[in-house]
């Protein structure tokens, strides 16, 4: 009982409520994109883009130069650079996204050294530091949120087309390569925003989990699209009050919360599969 009324004190807390408004807003954007990566068999390109970012943030610190704006334009250039040498044959999808992980976080760990760290709290920047956000953040994240999602909106017919089948998207004339790039873009911007959240080294779950989780549920595309957001609302919802609860990393549990909820899907499908069985 004490441990419900302590929750429910905390809710009231401004520092609090401003952690669930950013965690809505980057749980969805990150959701919608999430079922295009999936679907299109790319859910290392996070990993990828979390580790360049991690570079590129160490390149802000250690020039004193807008660390996030630095960040920012390295993870669109390695966004750039992954989809390029994903759309090349002379080089495997994970071998491309494994190159840009490595020299992410290879010159992130050499930029720290050589500055004997940044004189900023290195454990918010790779688990998160959801609970100290302030409003200029939230309204940027917000702001991201709506130009992404308004772009997604309206290639949104192409992007369906390209994701399911995009050799007769090719020969429809649309131009896929230009929404490769867009959506490996929009995948670097939300690992920008999101880093406030769950840090670098876990953004790559908000990116996969909940397109995963719903896919094994729904049965057609548009129930997918309605349910992806929900769970990524329900993962980053609990993820946090776990956090709270039990005054822990609010990236690893928001992650734990998402890998829970794929257990208990996948434990569920085989009951009813084997029910089923059982039945026939």
């Amino acid at each position: 009982m004490m441990i419900i009324l302590d929750v429910l004190s905390l809710l009231q807390a401004p520092f609090i409520q401003r952690a669930f408004l950013i965690s809505i807003i980057i749980a969805i954007l990150s959701s919608i994109l999430s079922i295009f990566i999936v679907l299109k068999k790319i859910s290392l390109i996070g990993d990828g883009l979390s580790h360049t970012a991690f570079g590129g943030l160490a390149l802000g610190y250690y020039l004193s130069v807008f660390p996030l704006w630095i960040a920012g334009i390295t993870v669109v250039l390695g966004s750039i650079g992954i989809n390029k040498a994903l759309r090349s044959t002379k080089i495997s999808g994970d071998a491309a996204v494994a190159v840009f992980l490595q020299l992410g976080l290879a010159g992130g760990i050499t930029l720290l050294s050589l500055s004997r760290g940044f004189g900023v709290n290195l454990e918010s920047l790779l688990f998160g530091s959801i609970l100290i956000v302030n409003m200029e953040q939230i309204i940027t994240a917000a702001v991201v949120a709506a130009i992404a999602l308004g772009i997604i909106f309206v290639f949104f017919k192409e992007m369906v087309y390209i994701t399911f089948d995009e050799t007769q998207a090719r020969a429809a004339g649309i131009k896929t390569w230009v929404f490769d790039y867009l959506l490996s873009i929009l995948a670097g911007v939300v690992v920008i925003i999101a880093i406030p959240i769950v840090g670098v080294l876990l953004i790559s779950a908000l990116l996969v989990l909940p397109a995963l989780i719903s896919t094994q549920i729904t049965k057609s595309f548009k129930q997918t699209v309605i349910l992806a957001p929900i769970i990524g609302l329900i993962t980053v919802i609990f993820g946090i009050l776990a956090s709270v609860i039990l005054d822990a990393a609010p990236g690893g549990t928001i992650v734990l919360v998402g890998l829970a909820l794929l257990a208990i899907v996948f434990v569920a499908r085989r009951v009813q599969s084997a029910m089923n069985n059982t039945e026939k």
